[in-house]
């Protein structure tokens, strides 16, 4: 199993397909798993270079359990550290549910690796 290391935090990814980076993040209580169990890995993997990411607290990243590690720039942070992992400089993000307030810290806190 691939993990990227943010201070510590392991954060687990998978990467599937070819073409364009584009990270899934995952719903709270969820984890990557379900990216593949909808049927988005096998309608998406043709176009893009999926980034699936188990947030951490959740899959097989790491649990920390210090209220402060899950502020959303410790989100960002996580994510960036996949995308550094993998030699990635800029991805699409498509995220839901908690995802999609981890899309908004990426706008906030490293902006600069998003495609927009």
């Amino acid at each position: 199993m691939p993990y990227a290391d943010n201070h510590g935090v392991h954060v687990h990814y998978e990467v599937e397909g070819e073409g364009p980076p584009l990270v899934l993040q995952h719903g709270f209580t969820d984890s990557l798993r379900t990216w593949y169990e909808l049927g988005y890995v096998d309608a998406l993997k043709q176009d893009y270079r999926l980034i699936l990411v188990d947030a951490r607290g959740h899959g097989s990243s790491d649990k920390p359990h210090e209220p402060e590690a899950y502020k959303p720039e410790c989100n960002a942070a996580d994510v960036v550290s996949v995308l550094t992992d993998l030699g990635i400089s800029r991805a699409h993000f498509f995220g839901y549910s908690m995802g999609g307030w981890i899309a908004f810290a990426m706008a906030k806190y490293a902006p600069k690796q998003l495609v927009l």
